[in-house]
């Protein structure tokens, strides 16, 4: 067997054998009727601490340029007002990066938007222990004095499905991370299959031989007559296997993007060897794409894109612009030229066109933003606020959600980090409310009793459900 493969049965045995059986359990065909919700997650992690006053900033007129300017004094670091890589218009007196020239076309149509200074309620600047709170969800609370858990059993994602109550009963494959593990998001949960390379999910051929067919006939018959979790962990197992190769058989990603128009096609670029490959994160997107379009019952992913830790030469131009390396620009432009082939891959394409963004959700987060100013170095460091972007046809994009706090020396966290002003489960409730009507709190965000919607997306609007002992903190809402 593949090494995925083979981590993935091993994982859900294991998960199994400790008491805890799928409260999701896989079936061939996914129940898509019935008042079952039926909407998608796209859940982005832009790993590295990602620099959020390199992508949109204060632009002509606004009030903070000034600030900004002489805060970001590196001209490598400060997003332009004139030239050819001038800030592209946004609302409100915002600019944003000339590479994110995509996203701007996502903004004008109204699917994309932005909140502003989103992030942990307590300041944390390192990433390990950052990442953790967010994908635990249980960064703690500032109302009721709780610190943050680090040791949190399960991840908030993992919290939700086991939550949910309008989920059908038998789900194909409900939840897929295009790691090569499991995200701390979905820790514990059974449910998800970890999918980097779906090509090589699968016996290897060159040691099974002819015998592919008779191991997996037999692995499931075994199975089947084994009435413990650990039965029902390796059926789970198999059926995600049969699924992934009825999925994508042959043909790979790559040759999925050949497929399609060169104006649809997702990033690539040439290797060293001189061979086109794609990039990472178009790799990524392509198997969520695939996956959807199979209409197996995916309701959540987890996409991971990192490299977003620029303490040196940030270089948020184009290389050799001011002096910029360009490194926060091309990961950017692949980023944000990636999201658009996504986009139009599910609003339908020639070769496919049926339309899904009326289902998918695509939410993008980073573990903190950086200073407000640039280091010597023409970087940033570790910092606080950061912005949250939505993408989908229920966001009400083409505008700015949450409150800027602004950049003046005094509305500045410790006079150095953008300050947070809205708490990042803030703009993950409202998703799980109005898109997936779960609003069950007091499981999915332990000790998160302040929810106020925010019309970052669309949907019916369900009293949150805080768990026993909080109800004196819904007056507010109410």
């Amino acid at each position: 067997m593949s090494v995925g493969r083979r981590a993935f049965l091993t994982g859900a045995a294991s998960f199994a054998a400790a008491g805890s059986a799928p409260k999701l359990v896989f079936a061939q065909n996914a129940s898509q009727g019935g008042g079952f919700n039926d909407e998608v997650l796209v859940y982005v992690f832009l790993r590295g601490g990602l620099d959020g006053l390199s992508l949109y900033a204060p632009g002509s007129g606004h009030p903070d340029r000034g600030h900004y300017e002489g805060l970001r004094t590196s001209d490598s670091v400060r997003l332009p007002l004139l030239g050819a890589n001038a800030m592209l218009p946004l609302a409100d007196g915002f600019g944003l990066n000339s590479a994110a020239a995509p996203l701007h076309d996502l903004w004008t149509q109204g699917d994309l938007g932005f909140v502003h200074a989103t992030g942990l309620p307590i300041v944390n600047r390192s990433h390990f222990e950052a990442e953790r709170f967010i994908e635990f969800g249980t960064p703690g609370s500032v109302e009721l004095g709780i610190p943050g858990s680090r040791l949190t059993p399960d991840g908030w994602l993992t919290r939700h499905l086991n939550s949910a109550s309008n989920l059908p009963p038998s789900i194909t494959l409900p939840a897929v991370v295009t790691e090569s593990r499991t995200t701390l998001s979905f820790l514990r949960s059974s449910s998800v299959v970890s999918l980097r390379s779906p090509g090589n999910f699968d016996f290897n051929e060159t040691t099974s031989g002819n015998l592919e067919e008779q191991v997996e006939d037999t692995l499931q018959s075994i199975y089947a007559q084994d009435g413990s979790d650990l039965g029902a962990a390796g059926e789970l197992a198999l059926t995600a296997l049969t699924q992934v190769e009825q999925i994508f058989g042959d043909v790979n990603n790559f040759d999925y993007n050949e497929s399609l128009s060169p104006a649809d096609r997702y990033p690539t670029y040439v290797s060293n060897n001189g061979q086109t490959r794609l990039h990472t994160i178009s790799d990524k997107l392509i198997t969520l794409s695939r996956l959807i379009k199979a209409d197996v019952g995916l309701r959540l992913s987890q996409v991971d894109y990192g490299g977003w830790d620029d303490h040196t030469d940030l270089g948020a131009l184009p290389e050799g612009v001011n002096g910029s390396s360009g490194r926060y620009y091309d990961r950017l432009d692949v980023l944000s030229r990636a999201i658009q082939a996504f986009w139009n891959d599910m609003r339908g394409l020639a070769n496919d066109p049926r339309d899904f963004t009326g289902r998918v959700t695509m939410v993008f987060q980073s573990e903190f933003g950086r200073r407000a100013f640039n280091n010597n170095d023409n970087g940033t460091d570790h910092g606080a606020g950061n912005m949250m972007m939505l993408l989908g046809g229920h966001v009400n994009g083409g505008q700015f959600h949450g409150t800027w706090p602004g950049l003046a020396p005094d509305d500045l966290q410790n006079n150095a980090d953008l300050r947070t002003t809205t708490d990042f489960r803030q703009v993950l409730g409202e998703v799980m409310i109005r898109r997936f009507g779960n609003n069950q709190f007091g499981e999915i965000f332990p000790n998160f009793v302040n929810f106020e919607p925010m019309g970052t997306v669309d949907g019916p609007l369900i009293f949150p459900d805080y768990g026993t002992g909080n109800e004196i903190f819904t007056d507010s809402f109410e």
